[in-house]
């Protein structure tokens, strides 16, 4: 069920442009990502059934990383094959950090105090916290249909995105992310400027999912899971703020930073924790305008070595190129988050990834109860 101050139903018939939600107007922004030539074959042949769109109003996300400090070419689609990158992943892990909303109940009044009333338990966890600006658990989706609006399909070169029931965090249902083995493949669903959370989040974001990934990549390869990008201050590319993954064989997740149009960076900084596998994972974020800054959570707990403010301090951090001198400007507003799965290089096996729970908010969401 999709929850944002107003029912789903209600959305479907009078769109999502002319929703004014709490405190989250929904005025597409003046600088909202223009088009750019995109450097890969977004037309690939889909698998069966899959969806025929092509990203709106987004522009789609360089293929040119060979991040992580990986050299690269094109192959004849447009796509990448990476070979091993260099400066593997530096020390450090996931630190400590304050869990999420998982606080477990006060039981009993005082002793000794009969004519005061128990106190009310504290609600395990919220798959839809009372902060948030946007939750969606995917109940009222039709199966094997593209998530409903507000969510805007950004899939391309064979990959799909559905709603099924094979994996499901809460209910019965979760978007299920299909990546076929191959090269580059793009498997977005993803909220854009008109949606519940922009402009409100457009400057400081905290985002959670629960996500299912059935195996990490076969090879070195770099993927991303969630990415929330915007046009640069002086209008010449948009900025990409990045969490995925590439070293460890494919498993140890990685941070990165990509421009577009001609600016070159392609910056990494690569984490010793692995992303897991065969099991619900609450991945969090937060992402920052002001400080250059973003920052992930990994079932309650900071992966601190992810943690970016102007650029990396993790040994073995880099970038490809030096289009912005090495730091990770923000743009002056997100306009675009997404969700999924995107591939750059040749990865041998299919990828599968579930979410479910997503919930946006301009704070700290935590994660749901078990």
């Amino acid at each position: 069920m999709l929850q944002f101050c107003v029912a789903r139903s209600f959305l479907r018939s009078f769109m999502v442009p002319a929703l004014a939600c709490c405190a989250c107007s929904s005025e597409p922004s003046a600088d909202g990502n223009t088009q750019a030539v995109p450097l890969f074959n977004e037309a690939g042949a889909g698998a069966p059934g899959a969806g025929t769109a092509t990203p709106t109003g987004s522009t789609p996300s360089p293929a040119s990383s060979g991040s992580a400090g990986a050299t690269s070419s094109p192959s004849n689609d447009g796509s990448e094959q990476g070979v091993m990158p260099i400066g593997i992943a530096a020390q450090g892990g996931a630190g400590a950090a304050a869990p999420g909303s998982g606080a477990t109940g006060m039981a009993g009044s005082a002793a000794g105090s009969p004519s005061e009333p128990p106190p009310v338990p504290l609600p395990v966890g919220s798959a839809c916290p009372a902060t948030a600006l946007f939750c969606d658990d995917f109940e009222d989706d039709p199966l094997g249909q593209f998530p409903a609006a507000p969510w805007q399909n950004q899939t391309g070169s064979g990959a799909t995105v559905r709603v099924d029931g094979v994996q499901a965090f809460s209910g019965t249902r979760a978007v299920h992310v299909l990546a076929p083995a191959g090269a580059y493949r793009r498997g977005y669903f993803s909220l854009q400027n008109g949606s519940p959370i922009f402009p409100a989040a457009s400057r400081e974001m905290f985002g959670r999912a629960m996500m299912w990934l059935e195996a990490t990549p076969s090879a070195t390869v770099h993927w991303t899971i969630l990415q929330a990008e915007g046009r640069a201050a002086n209008g010449t590319h948009d900025a990409y703020y990045r969490y995925g993954g590439q070293q460890q064989g494919g498993a140890g997740l990685m941070a990165n930073y990509e421009t577009n149009m001609g600016v070159s960076t392609d910056c990494y900084s690569h984490s010793a924790t692995r992303m897991p596998t065969r099991a619900w994972a609450c991945v969090e974020w937060r992402f920052a305008v002001a400080t250059n800054e973003q920052q992930i959570w990994l079932d309650g707990k900071e992966v601190t070595d992810l943690h970016v403010i102007d650029r990396p301090t993790t040994p073995g951090s880099g970038c490809l190129g030096n289009g912005v001198n090495g730091e990770w400007l923000a743009p002056p507003a997100f306009t675009t988050l997404h969700l999924g799965w995107e591939q750059y290089q040749q990865n041998g096996i299919d990828t599968n990834l579930w979410v479910d729970d997503v919930a946006i908010s301009t704070e700290r969401i935590g994660c749901p109860a078990p």
